[in-house]
């Protein structure tokens, strides 16, 4: 008989062991509990300063819209502060409390417009035409691919000998339609054929395709802000030394008017034949910026396009 009061061995131990388990579970269920709260804190936290650094993104944009808004827009020039931007984003540290920004902003008449190969009755412009197969050649890409631009950007289903049509683009692995229309974003030109993402984007040693097309200007080339390989692909007339000779005259002078470029060698016998193709001025910028406070960064992309003394958004991705 078990004395009264008592219990046996046997149930004191597993009292122990049930006792041992329930605050096993509690010790558990506290840190888990604890590790969410941090969990949650942190990510809080991150999505905080992910929110701070975007806004802060945002800040440097208006700050490049209020300087292409005040600019003296009879020309536009390297030497301008639209284009010391990145200057100001250097300091940009001084604006804001453990966040600043950086980024540049770019002249968008700088580059070639492929969306003005085609034109209003669905024509090639053939000025336009050869101009894109001497800048292809410069940058040492292959220019038969202009042929799959045509056919892109035309409204008919005609076939260029080295171009493609619905018929090409349907049979591939994830069949789509061709545009037949004008590019909306640089990307759609890794649809087409031809046009891979090294000649796109570049590869080592050799610039991307893309630094020098955009959808966002008026066709003419700003020979203030254009470069080498733009200039050159003006004319097969233009060689490397007349092209040089623009970037070193604007360095010490701005072209203020178009004419001005007849007074360097060479450029007056050529300037007839492309003058139509210049401009000394633009409307249309882009700018790439990054935020940043703490640890985190937001990209904004945009492209900005100037109104008289106002300037609007036409592009914005941030991400």
């Amino acid at each position: 008989m078990i004395p009264k009061g008592k219990a046996p061995n046997g149930q004191k131990g597993v009292a122990l062991v049930l006792t041992l388990l329930i605050l096993t579970l509690l010790v558990t269920a506290g840190l888990e509990l604890n590790r969410a709260v941090r969990v949650e804190a942190n990510l809080a936290g991150n999505f905080r300063d992910l929110t701070q650094a975007y806004y802060i993104a945002q800040s440097g944009v208006e700050i490049a819209r209020a300087l292409i808004q005040e600019d003296e827009p009879s020309y536009d020039a390297l030497d301008e502060k639209w284009a010391q931007f990145e200057f100001l984003a250097y300091h940009s540290d001084m604006l804001f409390k453990e966040g600043r920004f950086t980024g540049q902003i770019m002249d968008e008449s700088a580059k070639f417009n492929p969306n003005g190969l085609i034109d209003a009755y669905g024509h090639v412009d053939q000025k336009k035409k050869d101009q894109l197969e001497r800048l292809l050649t410069l940058l040492q890409y292959d220019p038969q691919v202009v042929d799959a631009i045509l056919d892109w950007l035309d409204p008919d289903d005609q076939k260029r000998p080295l171009g493609a049509e619905k018929e090409y683009y349907m049979a591939q692995k994830h069949p789509y339609v061709p545009k037949n229309g004008p590019l909306e974003s640089l990307g759609e030109m890794l649809l087409i054929k031809g046009m891979d993402s090294s000649t796109f984007y570049g590869e080592e040693g050799r610039d991307g395709l893309r630094n020098y097309l955009t959808i966002h200007s008026e066709g003419k080339i700003n020979i203030n802000t254009a470069s080498l390989p733009v200039l050159m692909s003006l004319s097969p007339k233009v060689d490397q030394a007349m092209a040089q000779g623009v970037l070193d005259y604007r360095s010490k002078k701005p072209f203020q008017k178009m004419e001005d470029l007849r007074s360097l060698p060479g450029w007056d016998s050529v300037y007839p034949q492309i003058s139509s193709e210049l401009t000394v001025r633009s409307n249309y910028f882009s700018l790439e910026l990054q935020g940043n406070y703490r640890e985190a960064r937001a990209v904004v992309q945009t492209a900005i396009k100037r109104e008289g003394k106002r300037t609007r958004i036409l592009y914005w991705k941030a991400g």
